[in-house]
This record gives C-alpha cells, structure tokens and sequence, in this order.
C-alpha cells in the first residue's frame, strides 16, 4: 500500500493545493521557456507547501521528461559545472523537452560548496531547456547569484481551509470516518505543510476514527514516542551502524535532543569511563552545533548527529541490561522557572525604579534591600508592597 504523500500526490497542476497563481506561472515559464528573458525559475516557499510536487506534476501534464538533481550532491563548482554541461546539452532519450529541476537549491553551504551557486548562473545562459530550482529562503545569500537571473515564483502556505478540505477528500476515499473539527484543527497545526499533514492523516487513519481529540494528543505524542525509540537504540545497540541512524525520523532539533541525552546518559551507562566518554562526544555535537548557528556552517549537522548517534553508542564499555525510564529533560524545566524568577525580579525593580526616580540598573543593584525588608519587617514590607502595587507573586518572590 502506498504512503499518502505518494497516493494523492498531485498529477496536473491544477491538484496542487492552494497554489492557482504560482503554478500557473510556473507553467508559463515551462510552456514558453524560449521567449522568456529569464532563463531560470527559482520556485521559493516553507517546507511542504508544494514546490516539487507542482513541478512533478507539470511535467506529466505537458508530457515532458524531468532530470532531478538534488543540490546537495553538487557540492562545489566542479560538480556543479560537469551535471550542468552534461544535463543541460543533452537531448532527452527519447527525443522529448524535458525540465531539469535542481532541488532545495539554498543547501549548498560552506567553503566546499563557495561557486556552484555562480556556476549554475553562468550555465542556466546556454541552457536548452528550463531550469527550476526549488528553495526554502528566497533571502539566503548563497541564492543572491541565480536570482538576479531568476523568475522567482512564491508557493506561500497554503489556508488551513483548503488542507482541511483535501484531508476529508481522502478520509472519505479511504472509508475512515472523521470529525470535522479534528481534520480542521489537524490543518491548523501543520502549519500550511500538507506533507505533514498528510503523513500525520495516515497516522491517523490506523485507528477507527480520526477525532478532535486524537490530533490534540498526535504531535506531542509522536515527538516523544520517536525520541524515546531513538535513545533506547543509541543506548542499546552494540553496533555504530545500527545507531547511526536512530534520529533520522526524529522530529526534534539537535539541541533538544542533547537535553534529552543529558538527561538520561547518567542513569543509561553506568561506567565512568563509558560515561565521560559519552559527554566528550556531546560535548563536541555542541561545539558544532554552535558553530552551525554562529556562521551557518550547515555541512557541519552531519558531524553533529554522527556524534549524537554512533558516537554516544560507542562510548558504552557494555550494553546496561537493565530496562531505563527515559525522562525528559528536567534542564529545560529549570530553565523556565529561572525565566518567570527573573520575570518577578524585572517587574519588581521597573515599579521600585519609577517609585524611587532612579535607573533600572540602580533599583536592580539595590532591590536586596527590599528583600531584606520584606524577610524581616512585615509591617513596612506591606506599606511598601501597598505603594509599589506589587501582586502576590512578586511580595511572595521578596520575601523568599
């Protein structure tokens, strides 16, 4: 049985939800490529609102053969050069137009992939066919060289309305009964990604029927339900091949999945060695992690999952055979805490700093002062709360 994202994938233009005006503009590029001044079509937009689906789908419209090529196997400007020279010369095999389509074209990254971007500028001049490219940030600057050459055409995110409404249309295919708030509120969530919501509709669709309250409880679960799985085979495979590729299908970043690692490595290994070990590897996935959102070094989130996967696995002197309730991370529980105690202290000191006609900064250097007062002298400590309207919380926040 195919996924949904396969079966009701579109197969004209005119399916792609909420895109008329995109795909139609689309289509008149492809139609009319040769009398166009644009030479390439840069097709930008969130994830799953249907940029690749709409070029698939024109190209079994108007019968013509399609080249994908995705842009992170052309990594440099000399990969990039030889499949362009190669795809775009080149008649088709059976002598048809045909459309070459460079995929999520704003991953290429880094100093290994610096020219492939001008690259594909400098051939899209000589090309015989048209060139579609698809990217996620129309405003990435990697993207700079090819846009000014570009027609850029914007899938935006597609209204929950017409999700909702493509979501009842398979239900009723698929014979699985549904409420119509639960489909309405599964269109809310994804945010204008139908691949999501068509994966999590199939989810869905396992059970007897797809309810309001079945959605509510679908993406917190799935989250946790996937993180769970992963740490339990990073945790107790005895191979880095097997763990190597636990967090694929997690829907979680990096950084919450270190939280998650943090929390549970003590309780997992129960070795030192086997322990410092595993935080050594953590440690530098954070190291890379950093580095990824200071300078956007992308290429490093590879290194980044290796460490979090095989690395934290190989780092066990032995399997513990013993059955570990993997908890969530209580990091990040702290964390909130420290930002509503912070939250009662800035409020404090804004009223204590207009009360008393000094800076911000002064009433924060000085509000021990009140803390001492409302520890030691209730009565003033009141006149002051009285003055100052300060709420419970921030009197109760004083007097700790």
């Amino acid at each position: 049985m195919s996924l949904y994202t396969v079966k009701y994938a579109p197969t004209k233009g005119s399916e792609v939800i909420g895109q008329e005006k995109s795909v139609d503009s689309l289509r008149n590029f492809i139609t009319n490529y040769k009398q166009m001044s644009n030479k390439v079509a840069l097709v930008h937009g969130a994830l799953g609102t249907g940029k690749t689906s709409a070029v698939y789908a024109l190209a079994k419209e108007l019968d013509l053969d399609l080249l994908e090529i995705n842009s992170s196997d052309l990594r440099n400007k000399d990969a990039m050069g030889s499949f362009l020279k190669a795809a775009l010369g080149q008649q088709s095999l059976f002598f048809k137009q045909k459309i070459i389509l460079i995929d999520e074209l704003d991953n290429l990254s880094g100093r290994k992939d610096r020219g492939g971007a001008q690259e594909l500028a400098k051939a899209i001049e000589s090309a015989a066919f048209p060139v579609i490219c698809t990217a996620n940030d129309i405003e990435n600057k990697k993207l700079k060289a090819v846009k000014k050459k570009a027609l850029c055409i914007e899938f935006a995110k597609a209204n929950y309305k017409e999700i909702a409404t493509f979501l009842a249309e398979i239900c009723k295919k698929e014979n699985v009964p549904f409420e119509e708030k639960a489909l309405t509120s599964l269109a809310r969530q994804v945010d204008g990604d139908i691949r999501a919501a068509l994966l999590d509709l199939e989810t869905l669709a396992a059970q007897e029927m797809v309810t309001f309250d079945d959605v509510m409880n679908l993406s917190d679960r799935k989250r946790t339900d996937t993180i769970l799985q992963a740490l339990n085979v990073v945790f107790k495979s005895s191979s880095a091949q097997n763990a190597l590729r636990a967090f694929d299908n997690v829907d979680t970043d990096p950084g919450k999945i270190m939280l998650w690692l943090d929390q549970n490595l003590p309780h997992e290994y129960t070795s030192p060695k086997s322990l410092a070990k595993a935080y050594e590897h953590l440690a530098r996935a954070e190291i890379f992690n950093s580095r990824i959102m200071r300078r956007q070094h992308w290429r490093f989130l590879v290194y980044v999952y290796n460490l979090l996967s095989a690395g934290i696995s190989t780092a066990k002197l032995e399997r513990n055979p013993e059955f570990i309730n993997y908890k969530q991370p209580s990091r990040l529980l702290r964390i909130w805490q420290a930002k509503m105690k912070l939250a009662k202290r800035k409020e404090v000191v804004i009223k204590y700093a207009k009360a008393t006609h000094v800076s911000t900064k002064v009433a924060t250097q000085n509000v021990h002062y009140l803390q001492r007062i409302f520890k030691h002298n209730p009565e003033q400590a009141q006149a002051i709360a009285h003055d100052l309207e300060l709420s419970d919380e921030e009197v109760a926040w004083l007097r700790k």
